[in-house]
């Protein structure tokens, strides 16, 4: 982004002076402040870039017609006035450009715009910005912005001038992005039936949370639960059915864990509950409650009614035992004494020894 010092255009217009002429309006008939004035307006109105320029009192003296065209604020309305906060913002602040005539200290500037600013590379004591401007157009604007001093003879500030760009399209077009890019890894980390995450996540995720538990000297708890008899279930109310049970019996399972705990579908009618920085005891007292919870609840589909059960096995972390594959193994050998014993029903495993 470009700042156009009024100073630079003024020197090189004494240069022309006498023989710049605008088609069809020559500037020879009026007078030299006038000239003056009416060369700068044609200038700035010549500039793509939505941009003003305010005097050392703040007052604006230039308003081109692209900020016109951006902000519909007609430059007749606007020249003569300190109104350009109301342009952008909903009540009385700085814009940058009145940052930059007082002095553009970066506390100043970063009070207003933090994390939302830089100094410039292109422009000594100049900042370049970007934010969000929800009054501009209908639904609001993304804007990036520069502002400048304009300075005497003498290197005082007399004045500042702000260039905007509209930078919404983009802005939108890198949410989108984002967006999708965050769609695509939860769909790649989630059952797509159940909405619990996958077996995938599971294996990665327990990696990193026992790792956890390591380095911060904490619990570590696992869970495994098979819905019992599940297969002639299907088989006899068939797997519509089968799939509305282990849709609903997802959702229960959320409803009963912790905010730390996460649930997976381990695969087919298995499930899997992580809980972090957990003692078998209150992993335990979760588990009671999703099997007991289960055990009360009733299906209904299409007519039909059922009630469904499930076998969980427990394994937890031990002072001698830092291996997942062991956690899920001792948890599996658990699950399958449960399965034994008559379903329906919580083993915990056994702690390995030294």
């Amino acid at each position: 982004m470009y700042a156009y010092s009024p100073t630079i255009i003024m020197e090189w217009y004494k240069k022309q002076e006498g023989i710049f002429v605008v088609t069809g309006n020559s500037l020879s008939n009026e007078n030299p402040l006038e000239k003056h004035d009416r060369f700068l307006e044609i200038v700035f109105n010549r500039i793509a870039l939505p941009t003003f320029v305010i005097d050392h009192n703040h007052t604006i003296i230039s308003w081109n017609l692209a900020l016109e065209n951006l902000t519909a604020q007609n430059h007749k309305d606007m020249i003569g006035t300190q109104n350009q906060w109301m342009t952008f913002y909903a009540s009385k602040r700085p814009t940058l450009a009145d940052l930059i005539v007082e002095g553009g200290k970066d506390n100043a500037v970063s009070h207003f715009y933090k994390n939302k600013f830089r100094k410039s590379p292109l422009i000594d004591d100049a900042f370049e910005a970007e934010d969000f401007f929800p009054d501009i157009g209908e639904h609001g604007e993304w804007l990036s912005f520069t502002a400048a001093s304009i300075r005497d003879n003498s290197g005082n500030i007399i004045g500042a001038i702000e260039t905007l760009t509209n930078i919404s399209n983009e802005k939108r077009n890198k949410i989108a992005l984002q967006e999708s890019e965050e769609r695509y890894k939860r769909l790649s980390i989630t059952d797509n039936l159940t909405g619990l995450f996958n077996r995938r996540f599971f294996t990665d995720n327990l990696t990193l949370e026992l790792e956890r538990s390591q380095r911060y000297a904490q619990g570590f708890t696992l869970c495994l639960i098979d819905l019992d008899n599940f297969k002639s279930m299907n088989d006899n109310y068939g797997h519509l059915f089968g799939d509305e049970i282990l849709v609903l019996f997802s959702q229960l399972l959320k409803q009963n864990l912790r905010h730390s705990d996460t649930a997976y579908r381990y695969g087919g009618e298995e499930f899997a509950i992580v809980f972090p920085g957990s003692t078998l005891e209150s992993a335990s007292l979760v588990a009671e409650r999703v099997r007991k919870n289960l055990e009360e609840y009733v299906f209904n589909f299409e007519g039909k009614s059922v009630s469904i059960t499930g076998s969980f096995g427990i394994s937890c972390k031990s002072d001698y035992d830092f291996n997942i594959e062991s956690i899920i193994k001792r948890a599996d050998q658990a699950l399958y004494s449960a399965k034994h014993n008559g379903k329906n029903k919580i083993e915990i495993a056994e702690q390995p020894s030294s």
